[in-house]
């Protein structure tokens, strides 16, 4: 056996180690949100499935909603009981979706391999989205 193929084999079996080390990857990089369902009130517009969205993203209820308060310049509060969020605005079913499309752009899919499993850690005054399922690290804007 030459030199050649000795090395050739020791990199096969590196190969196969680091293979089996990797975590398997538990994020599809498609996430079906479920459709907001939003009443509408005077001025005031209420998201009835907040809760489901929020636990479908993997995100707290409050930054979710604290993302979609800044976006939409609006005052409004989480009702952890009820599981709403409620906006002092009107606004359109077709807005929030277009809203929760870009959070879950920014602050849910890894931006190196595309998975969902996803979470973000607050290091000092750096907010960090860190993947799972291939362990990169990219830092997101605060909100």
């Amino acid at each position: 056996m030459s030199e050649e193929e000795k090395l050739l084999q020791d990199y096969d079996k590196l190969l196969e180690r680091v293979y089996k080390k990797i975590p398997p990857k538990s994020g599809t990089s498609d996430l079906q949100l479920p459709e907001p369902q939003l009443i509408r009130v005077g001025t005031q517009s209420i998201i009835k499935n907040f809760r489901d969205i929020s636990q479908k993203l993997k995100r707290d209820p409050t930054l979710v909603s604290r993302y979609l308060l800044k976006e939409l310049a609006s005052a409004g509060s989480y009702e952890e009981v009820s599981g709403q969020l409620v906006l002092n605005v009107k606004v359109s079913r077709k807005v929030i979706e277009q809203l929760l499309d870009i959070f879950v752009k920014s602050y849910v899919k890894c931006p190196t391999c595309g998975s969902i499993d996803t979470r973000i850690e607050h290091r000092g005054k750096i907010w960090i989205l860190r993947c799972e399922a291939c362990g990169a690290e990219q830092p997101v804007k605060a909100f």
